[in-house]
């Protein structure tokens, strides 16, 4: 992959980046891969299918198909990357998610909190 701005190699790091399967999530990840960072992103699979007009399931898929879209985009680059679900409002997700990054790729030098989250008008 191209290196970017000078001295901003990220050659040897892994970056954790939380809901990176889309949007400024998965932009940063392209980014620091870019840089030469081995980029590792976290999703969700939300339990419901709002918003896209299909059924929750068909919603999930979405989901994890845009992680293996954005991993898949990394690696035709040349970089490094893996998805990893985790939900992070589970206290135990955090420790997996670093346990499952730092076993594949290494530690993890760099975390882009990303993930958000939010309630459902009822």
């Amino acid at each position: 992959m191209k290196q970017g701005i000078s001295g901003t190699g990220l050659a040897g790091r892994v970056a954790l980046i939380t809901g990176a399967n889309h949007g400024i999530g998965a932009a940063t990840a392209r980014v620091l891969a870019g840089r030469g960072a081995a980029a590792v992103l976290s999703y969700l699979r939300l339990n419901d299918g709002a918003g896209d007009g299909g059924t929750p399931d068909d919603y999930r898929r979405a989901r994890a198909a845009d992680a293996d879209a954005v991993v898949g985009s990394i690696s035709s680059a040349g970089g490094r990357a893996m998805a990893i679900e985790a939900d992070l409002a589970d206290p135990a997700s955090p420790a997996a998610l670093f346990d499952a990054a730092e076993r594949d790729l290494g530690p993890v030098d760099i975390l882009i909190n990303n993930a958000s989250g939010w309630v459902a008008d009822t």
